[in-house]
Order: C-alpha cells, then sequence, then structure tokens
C-alpha cells in the first residue's frame, strides 16, 4: 500500500508572530529547526521511497533535516509552494481580519489555482512513483489543498496544522483516502 506522507514545514518568525508568509521565502527559526529534528526522529523507522519539497526554504530545510535518516534526492516542485497572498504577505492575520472581514482578499491566490496545483502533482506521483511511498515538505494550504481532494473534513481557513505535523494519503482500494491530518510529530 503507498502512502504520501505530507510535512508542513516547521516554525518561522512570521508563523510566531502571526504574520502571512504564503510564497515569501521565510527560513526556519531556532524552534522551527528542532521541530523538524523531532520530526527526523519520528520518521526514523519510516519506510520514505522518494522525498519532495516546496522550493521555499522553510519547507525545503525541514526536508533536509528529515532526510538525515533516509539520504534520498530532494526533489524540488515549484507547484508545492504555499497559496501566493500577493500583497498581503508580511502583514498581521488579525489586521486583515479587520481590513477584510468578508474574506475577499485583493491579489490573492485562489484556492482553485492552488487545487490545480496540487492535482498537478497527484498526477505526477501517480505517473513516476505509483507503489511508492512519497514525502512531500509543504506548507499548511497546499498541504490542505491536497487533502481536500480527497476528503471534505478539510476547510482551506479554519481546519489547522501545526508546524511539523503529519498529514497522511494511502492508496487503498484502488484509490487515494486521507487517513489521518495534524498529527504530531514532536512527541
Amino acid at each position: 500500500m503507498a502512502k504520501i506522507f505530507l510535512v508542513r514545514h516547521g516554525l518561522t518568525e512570521y508563523n510566531q508572530s502571526l504574520r502571512l508568509q504564503g510564497s515569501s521565502d521565510i527560513p526556519l527559526n531556532e524552534a522551527g529547526i528542532r521541530q523538524a529534528e523531532k520530526a527526523r526522529e519520528f520518521f526514523k523507522e519510516e519506510k520514505v521511497d522518494v522525498l519532495l519539497s516546496s522550493p521555499l526554504s522553510r519547507a525545503y530545510k525541514t526536508a533536509e533535516i528529515i532526510n538525515e535518516h533516509h539520504n534520498l534526492e530532494i526533489k524540488v516542485f515549484d507547484e508545492l509552494e504555499e497559496q501566493s497572498f500577493g500583497p498581503l504577505e508580511g502583514e498581521h492575520i488579525e489586521h486583515i481580519r479587520l481590513k477584510y472581514p468578508q474574506g475577499d482578499l485583493p491579489g490573492v491566490e485562489s484556492f482553485e489555482s492552488l487545487a490545480v496545483r496540487t492535482s498537478k502533482m497527484m498526477d505526477y506521483i501517480e505517473e513516476n512513483h505509483m507503489g511508492k511511498n512519497v514525502m512531500i515538505s509543504a506548507h499548511s494550504r497546499t498541504i490542505k489543498s491536497f487533502l481536500s481532494h480527497y476528503t471534505e473534513e478539510i476547510h482551506m481557513v479554519l481546519t489547522k496544522l501545526h508546524n511539523c505535523s503529519l498529514s497522511l494519503i494511502e492508496h487503498r482500494d484502488g484509490g487515494w483516502t486521507v487517513t489521518d491530518y495534524n498529527i504530531d510529530t514532536q512527541a
């Protein structure tokens, strides 16, 4: 049975200060590096055949740290970047909620556009890595977009995924199934 391990990147200063990152390249902070190190131990005995990552440094560094036990080539795909928040990147989340209470955010990448990107990645996995365990190091909304292809439980805004959490999709009975999400890798 093939698995897709979706790992959210470790903590950044923007996460900590509740600022939108989107496609801005914000690195892991010290706490985020420690989270990735704990995730590395969580995945130490897990069979991982393929490792894919967003090009953004917070996701790539998380992948590098987890990969220390697996020694895989990290394949980078732009499709795995976080949803772009355009001119709102760097803004405090509460400021945005007050300024745009209806949620109509100008210049923000649509959920539909993000869904097209994650659908392309699923096609790539099915065409090139079917039957293998694939780990993807990415971002909250990117991961939620993957999950939302296979379950209605996920809400793109309200569902929370913690930094360095694991979400799991498995291939069963001829189709993909979300078996769990927001699994704590820090214990």
